[in-house]
Parts: structure tokens; C-alpha cells; sequence
């Protein structure tokens, strides 16, 4: 049978090629959302475990990294430090800010680093080494045209561009780092808030272990011992973000990949239903040679099954090709195609599909009179 299949395929080329490359299409575009919503989790992720810390400190009830607002006292770093096991305690502040220019505007946020907690991605240029330096996001590069060197204004105050990080971008929001030196000066003369005291100093402490401590045991004694600090685990904090993501986004985004589910249901469906209906003159001539109904039914669901196999390859390149495409455009979208829950899961609804789609000519075959063929 598989013999046969084979033979009508290439027998109809053109019409076979058409077929994988609609088929293609609808695993492409399913990828594609599948993808684009497992990148938004991973941007989540990575936020958190870029930092590279062993332990991370926020303000008490503060249990996420991007979507609350965390404030520290200055004295809890002198406090976390005095802890067993920690070896040192790096600050990190995040500020959320707007960036506009030429009448286009984009949400940025800041993260003022010490040791660690930077960009771990440095594409153009270079980290910060001068007074006003700043490293931006690629996905702020490219949108508003800023390199290395370029000034740039944020809330009145101008930073000079040191480096253009990469994947540094999470929630739709492009990160850009400074380093303390700046900050005081960034909140005096900027306009970024009309009182200093409504903007943080501290947010988050990153801290690092002695060798050989266990992190999850220096953890539980930070939040024991230092009242106004909550500590986690960056892997546990990364998850809690990601939870936040789902909540946030993962209805839209789900929903929209249960319509183009059942959109790819209708194409390809429609495709292999269209398919197999111009063969029936052929599968007419099989029936009067002694084919049964069983035979041909089945012939048409593995014939099926073969042009969706041959149109999974074809789709994941044409979907990493588009994924490329929208990354080059507009960086901060990470957007993952090809992940292998993903894959198998779109490769086994349109397996479904195209059998689903292949079986409704079923019925006409069964009532195939071969006469009819033979006189027209």
C-alpha cells in the first residue's frame, strides 16, 4: 500500500507540493505563536538568572523581580553581609522609566548595578567605564537608531551609549544598565520624579555564597534573621515571574493559539478533503480492479499522514526563518519555534487534521461506482 501512495503522490507533483507547502504554512504559523509565548516565559526567566547570583534579596512580600516594585533600607546590605555563609552582597536597583524621541516613546527599565547583576551580552561597544555611560538594549538600539557613542537623553538627563546588550529585554520592555556612581546625580537632575524619596535606592541584593555553603540554607537564615528581607533561590524566583507571565498573558496568548488551531483545522482539512475529491476518477478505477472501500480509506489517511510528515521539516525551517525575521526587526521579541513540546504537539494535531480531513471523501469512495468513472 505504502508503494502505491508513493507512486500516486509523484504521479500528481505539482498538486502533492501544494499540499505540504499549505500544510507547512499552518505548522509554520502554529510554531510561530507557540513560540512567541514560550519566549515571553523564557525572557522572564532569564531576567532573573542573568543577574548571576546565588541568592536573591527583595523587600519583605516582594516575591517577584520585574512585575513589583521592591525598596530596601540602605542598612539591610550591612545586615544580609553580617549573615553565616554569605560572602558578599552586591545592590541592584531597578527603575522604570519612559524613553521618548522624535515623537515615538518606549517603557525602559534601569537596572543600576555594582560587581554583578549587568548585562551578561555585550554585542557593540563596550561595559560602562566613564561617568554617564550606559549600556542599552539592541532592541532600544535598533528602534530608535543609537550606537555606541551616541548620546542619549532619558528624563533630561543625558547618558553617553557605552555598549548594546542582547537579549536583555523581558515583558515587551527593553533593559538598559548604569552603575551607581550615576544614580544620585541621574536623580537630582533629572526630571524624573519630583521627589527623590518616592524612588528607590536599593531594590535587590545579589548575593553570593561561601564556598561551600548550601544557598538554600543561607536563604532561610537571611529571611530569619533580617526582618524587612524576603530571600529566594534565583531559579525559584525566575519560576514566580514566569507564573506572573502566564497569568498575565498566557489566556490571550493561548486563546490565540486555539484559533489558529482551528484555523489550521479548516486549511488543512479543506486542502486534503479537495485533494482526495480530484482523485476519485483514479480511486474509481481502483475499485472496478478490486479495491475495497477498507483499502482505499486507509490509502488516503496514510497518504495523508505522508504529505503532513514531509511538510513538518518544511514548516519548523519556514518558522525559524520567520522567528529570525521578527528577532532582527524588533529584538525584543524572543520568540522560540521550535521548542519540542511545541513541535509535538502541533505535529500531532496536524496529523489528526489531515487524517480527519483525508476520511471525509471516505464516504463518496464507498459509494464509487466505477461505471460512472469508465463513461465519463
Amino acid at each position: 500500500m505504502l508503494d502505491l501512495v508513493l507512486k500516486q503522490l509523484r504521479y500528481n507533483s505539482f498538486r502533492s507540493l501544494l499540499t505540504v507547502l499549505a500544510i507547512a504554512a499552518v505548522i509554520a504559523e502554529i510554531l510561530i505563536l507557540e513560540g512567541f509565548l514560550a519566549g515571553l516565559y523564557k525572557q522572564l526567566q532569564s531576567a532573573v538568572l542573568n543577574r548571576n547570583a546565588d541568592v536573591i534579596v527583595s523587600q519583605t512580600g516582594i516575591s517577584n523581580f520585574l512585575a513589583s516594585r521592591s525598596i530596601l533600607p540602605q542598612l539591610t546590605r550591612r545586615d544580609v553581609e553580617d549573615v553565616e555563609g554569605v560572602k558578599e552582597a552586591h545592590p541592584l536597583t531597578a527603575l522604570s522609566v519612559i524613553y521618548s524621541q522624535g515623537g515615538r516613546s518606549m517603557p525602559i527599565i534601569i537596572f543600576v548595578h555594582d560587581a554583578i547583576g549587568g548585562p551578561t551580552e555585550i554585542i557593540a561597544g563596550g561595559p560602562v567605564v566613564s561617568d554617564r555611560g550606559i549600556v542599552i538594549d539592541q532592541g532600544l538600539s535598533r528602534k530608535f537608531g543609537l550606537k555606541p557613542g551616541d548620546n542619549i537623553t532619558i528624563s533630561d538627563f543625558d547618558f553617553k551609549i557605552s555598549g548594546v546588550s542582547s537579549r536583555s529585554a523581558a515583558f515587551f520592555t527593553p533593559f538598559a544598565f548604569i552603575v551607581y556612581d550615576d544614580l544620585i546625580d541621574f536623580y537630582l537632575e533629572s526630571d524624573v520624579a519630583d521627589d527623590i524619596a518616592t524612588f528607590p535606592l536599593l531594590s535587590f541584593l545579589l548575593v553570593d555564597v561561601e564556598e561551600g555553603a548550601d544557598p538554600q540554607a543561607v536563604a532561610a537564615r537571611i529571611e530569619k534573621t533580617v526582618d524587612v528581607a524576603d530571600a529566594f533561590l534565583p531559579d525559584q524566583l525566575a519560576r514566580n515571574d514566569e507564573d506572573m507571565g502566564r497569568e498575565l498573558m498566557g489566556p490571550i496568548l493561548g486563546l490565540l493559539i486555539v484559533v489558529s488551531y482551528g484555523t489550521g483545522a479548516l486549511v488543512v482539512g479543506m486542502f486534503m478533503f479537495a485533494t482526495i475529491r480530484a482523485r476519485l476518477p483514479s480511486l474509481g478505477v481502483m475499485r472496478a480492479l478490486g479495491f475495497k472501500p477498507r483499502t482505499l480509506g486507509a490509502a488516503v489517511v496514510l497518504e495523508a499522514g505522508l504529505l503532513t510528515i514531509f511538510a513538518l521539516p518544511i514548516g519548523i525551517l519556514l518558522s525559524l526563518g520567520l522567528a529570525n525575521i521578527i528577532h532582527d526587526l524588533s529584538p525584543i521579541y524572543l520568540i522560540l519555534p521550535v521548542e519540542p513540546t511545541a513541535v509535538v504537539r502541533t505535529a500531532i494535531v496536524c496529523l489528526a487534521l489531515a487524517s480527519i480531513g483525508a476520511l471525509a471523501p471516505v464516504r463518496m469512495i464507498a459509494r464509487l461506482d466505477p461505471a460512472v468513472v469508465f463513461r465519463s
